[in-house]
């Protein structure tokens, strides 16, 4: 029998505008079920506004179980975020332009073998992140071979506040661009406006982390991970990069160790470099 699942009002999803006329596209022919369902709730996310697992799993036709699987991963992916009352909602990755990737792929292309060397001489994982008005997002990840390593990040969007690249990232930024991005009447519509104590307590820690050269994420996007970050040469001007050294909580006194913070600013000036040197 064939699976019930969400149909937009608007249009029929095997269905496309082409020069005014509308056509209609055949349902593949071997149809992947979890990912079927997956971009059926970011339909339902993106037309309703709000979900919760059994109205989900109500409407794709599969079990709550299934439904909160899928949830679960569009949340980890940025696509969806869940509030205090479990409803989800949709995510920053469901909004955010795509990066410029013509001068990213040239920078990964030149620098990639700076990142896989730095992977393996520190034996930890390291991501390449971008931010995008009060978001951060993880281009790539190098993860080493080692057990136990932190897993990839590679194309997660998350609170720019909250990451170490983000931090990074926002502490280069003049305090009117910052108080545009969380003070404002338009921070305010799209919900990342700051109280006054919030808002002070952000500028104190990008304060810190512009002093000092580096930000930190102690596991606040993720129980049991730390993160340090540190900025990058810009390729071209408006691309504003960072890498970010992510480790279980356990290794994080790394990060107050001298020899391996000077290891990272060695890495920062061998990449920005390649950069200057492009």
């Amino acid at each position: 029998m064939k699976r019930r699942g969400y149909n937009p009002t608007m249009q029929n999803p095997g269905e496309y505008s082409s020069g005014g006329r509308r056509e209609l596209v055949p349902e593949p022919k071997y149809m992947l079920g979890s990912v079927d369902g997956a971009l059926q709730l970011l339909q339902l996310l993106r037309d309703e506004g709000s979900l919760r697992v059994m109205t989900a799993a109500e409407r794709v036709g599969v079990s709550r179980s299934t439904a909160h699987r899928l949830l679960c991963m569009l949340t980890y992916r940025g696509f969806a975020v869940q509030d205090e009352d479990r409803v989800y909602r949709p995510g920053p990755g469901m909004n955010v332009p795509p990066v410029r990737t013509g001068a990213i792929r040239e920078f990964k292309s030149r620098t990639e073998q700076h990142f896989l060397d730095f992977v393996a001489e520190i034996e930890q994982t390291v991501s390449l992140v971008t931010r995008f008005g009060t978001t951060s997002r993880f281009i790539e990840t190098y993860v080493p071979r080692r057990s136990f390593a932190v897993s990839s990040r590679r194309g997660q969007i998350l609170p720019a506040m909250l990451t170490s690249g983000g931090k990074m990232l926002l502490s280069l930024l003049p305090d009117a661009a910052l108080a545009q991005l969380y003070r404002s009447d338009a921070a305010a519509r799209s919900g990342t406006r700051l109280s006054d104590a919030q808002f002070r307590t952000l500028t104190a820690e990008l304060r810190r982390a512009r002093d000092q050269g580096h930000a930190l994420n102690r596991e606040a996007t993720e129980r049991g991970v730390w993160a340090l970050s540190m900025p990058l040469r810009p390729p071209e001007p408006g691309i504003w990069l960072a890498f970010a050294v992510a480790v279980p909580a356990e290794k994080s006194e790394l990060f107050s160790d001298e020899a391996f913070l000077e290891r990272c600013r060695e890495f920062k000036r061998r990449v920005d470099h390649v950069t200057a040197s492009a």
